[in-house]
This record gives structure tokens, C-alpha cells and sequence, in this order.
């Protein structure tokens, strides 16, 4: 009886030590956060701009970076960035970053 009870409290013993020693931190990255990918530059022309909304409305050439072709769209405009420089029909050079959300926000934005 005493031999049963010792297996059993071994092998219980036992069950932490062989699940730990199966798990390694791979898959788990360095622990540091993602780092920041680099802006991507595109060039367009500007359709509307809506300063309360933070937004520019860009019919833009193709950004071979992103794998996009031309086409318009709507981008969010950081904080920085003057909007009341910006109208429709101006033609511009910006950057593109994306955020944590995983969409592209205009985060440089020059007049040509």
C-alpha cells in the first residue's frame, strides 16, 4: 500500500516538472514590443479635406511598397499636421504609417 501511495505522489509530483520542460518561448517573440515599420511614401492629389474629421479624401498613383494600385481614398491625418494648408485639387507627397489598428494614416503630408 505504502508503494502505491509514493508512485502516486511522485507522479503527481512529476506533472508540473514534464509540462514545464515542454514549453519553450519560441513562438513568443524577444518580449519587446513590435517594432514601428517604417513610413511608406506615396504621391496624389487631394479631393476633399475635412479638418473636424481629421481626414483627406487622396486620388493617389500606385504605392508599389503596399502592393496598391492607383486609386482614391479617405486616410486619417495625424495630429500634426496643419489641414488648414490643404483643398481640394492641391497637389501633394505624404507618408503613410500604420497604426495599431493595422490601417494606414497619413503621417507627413507636403504641398508640391
Amino acid at each position: 500500500m505504502k508503494t502505491i501511495i509514493l508512485a502516486s505522489i511522485l507522479a503527481v509530483a512529476a506533472v508540473p516538472a514534464f509540462a514545464q520542460s515542454g514549453h519553450s518561448m519560441s513562438g513568443h517573440g524577444d518580449g519587446h514590443m513590435a517594432q514601428k515599420q517604417p513610413a511608406v511614401a506615396g504621391s496624389g492629389t487631394v479631393d476633399a479635406v475635412r479638418a473636424d474629421a481629421r481626414q483627406v479624401k487622396v486620388t493617389h498613383a500606385p504605392i508599389k511598397a503596399l502592393g496598391w494600385p492607383a486609386m482614391t481614398m479617405d486616410f486619417a491625418v495625424a495630429d500634426g499636421i496643419d489641414l488648414s494648408r490643404v483643398k481640394a485639387g492641391d497637389r501633394i507627397d505624404f507618408e503613410l504609417a500604420r497604426g495599431g489598428d493595422g490601417i494606414y494614416m497619413i503621417t507627413g503630408l507636403t504641398r508640391k
